[in-house]
């Protein structure tokens, strides 16, 4: 089966400018260094002599390395940077207790006026700015956040690398704290292992406490076993006896490929005195092909796929198919979660060599379409605008319900 935990809520996809909403060097600085090279360039092709000796001293190449990596270091930490990777923690971690109305420790991280009086913030010195005092670990324990886990590395070194390049906070940007349902709510959590169940870990104590007779307790055989088992307790209910072979095999079936087995088929497996004789009707199924066609059809339902344009004249997609099939073939080939989003966001810039990466990205067009709308009324009409704005509409949100667990159509208006 596909790896489903293999990823978070941050897809690891370059290039940055598919996801980034900003990217953090703008194209007007870009402009400037590709102007330079150009200039480096005319100037070294009509001195050549000159550029081998010149550009080629390892001197001058390690100078010239240092001036370009500084120059994107600094262009990077700006109000961009300040927006999309300080002010969250601010506000998830700071706000809460350092603000205009609480005030506690006469500090306020909510404007940047608030924040840079009394020394507490040093821009260009972080030595020097008591702020990095009490949120670096002294001795194993940081001062702040305080009563609460304290800052992870990198949050500490992005807070770091911001002083030393300015602390740059755009003019009357104010921080708020964020609503307690935000912080709660479980797509924005970061991903975690959780704990395996002590019972899983007394598993064999457990059991042999347990009578010969006695139903109330699952046989632990991984520790999914002893999740559930836990919950079980937690709710006061007792475990249902394993199903008979009969049953087994057709729930199989139905589970992992969406037919019923053949006569023969429940036979074989209801008279097989193999210990490992559900294990192989597991395996045997997860390689057929119906395998993925059975379960491409809940992934295909996520991004409201369909053959047919939908709307009023629901015309036929005859171009439709290869998406339909690219993901059938990911479940089948068990593709691992993270490259199977990546693929469908991003695979024409990431893997544009590559059947998959052109064609995964049909994700992004696969919802209703509005034929009369696109098609026979031209976008310089007012359905046809209202056409195409209804269809990048559903693009977005499609990529954030899908992939974010995040839902944006408010937006839309507000």
């Amino acid at each position: 089966m596909m790896a489903l935990g293999s990823t978070s809520l941050h897809v690891s996809c370059k290039p940055m400018w598919v996801l980034e909403p900003k990217p953090l060097v703008d194209e007007e600085n870009v402009i400037v260094l590709v102007s330079i090279f150009k200039m480096a360039f005319e100037f070294g092709r009509h001195c050549r002599h000159l550029s081998r000796s010149f550009f080629g001293s390892p001197i001058v190449k390690c100078v010239l390395s240092s001036c370009v990596i500084s120059w994107f270091a600094a262009t990077a930490i700006g109000d961009d940077f300040f927006i999309a990777k300080i002010a969250p923690i601010f506000e998830r971690r700071c706000i809460g207790c350092h603000n205009d109305t609480d005030l506690k420790g006469e500090l306020s991280l909510q404007s940047a006026a608030a924040a840079f009086s009394d020394g507490y913030i040093e821009p260009g010195n972080p030595a020097d700015s008591h702020f990095m005092e009490v949120i670096v670990p002294d001795d194993g324990k940081a001062m702040m956040p305080k009563d609460a886990d304290p800052l992870t590395d990198e949050q500490i070194a992005t807070i770091e690398l911001w002083i030393e390049n300015g602390a740059k906070w755009p003019e009357d940007y104010r921080l708020s704290a964020p609503a307690l349902a935000d912080l709660d709510w479980w797509s924005l959590k970061p991903l975690e292992n959780p704990g395996i169940p002590q019972s899983w870990k007394e598993r064999f104590a457990v059991q042999s406490r347990a009578p010969q007779d006695d139903t109330r307790r699952l046989e632990l055989r991984t520790p999914i076993d002893a999740f559930v088992q836990d919950e079980l307790d937690a709710n006061g209910l007792v475990a249902s006896p394993e199903a008979d072979r009969l049953t087994l095999i057709r729930r199989l079936y139905f589970d992992l490929i969406g037919l019923p087995p053949s006569p023969d088929e429940v036979d074989t497996f209801v008279n097989d005195p193999s210990p490992d004789a559900y294990e192989a009707v597991v395996d045997r199924l997860l390689a057929s092909k119906h395998y993925g066609e059975r379960w491409a059809r809940h992934w295909l339902d996520v991004v409201h796929y369909a053959d047919t344009h939908g709307y009023d004249k629901d015309k036929l997609r005859p171009n439709a198919w290869p998406y339909r099939d690219y993901v059938i073939r990911s479940f089948n080939e068990d593709k691992p979660y993270s490259r199977f989003v990546q693929e469908q966001i991003a695979g024409d810039a990431l893997w544009p060599d590559t059947p998959d990466g052109i064609t995964a990205t049909g994700f992004i067009s696969a919802g209703p379409w509005d034929f009369i709308g696109h098609a026979e009324v031209p976008e310089t009409k007012i359905d046809g605008r209202i056409a195409r704005h209804l269809d990048r509409d559903d693009m977005v949100t499609s990529t954030l319900n899908t992939f974010c667990s995040v839902t944006v159509q408010c937006a839309r208006c507000h």
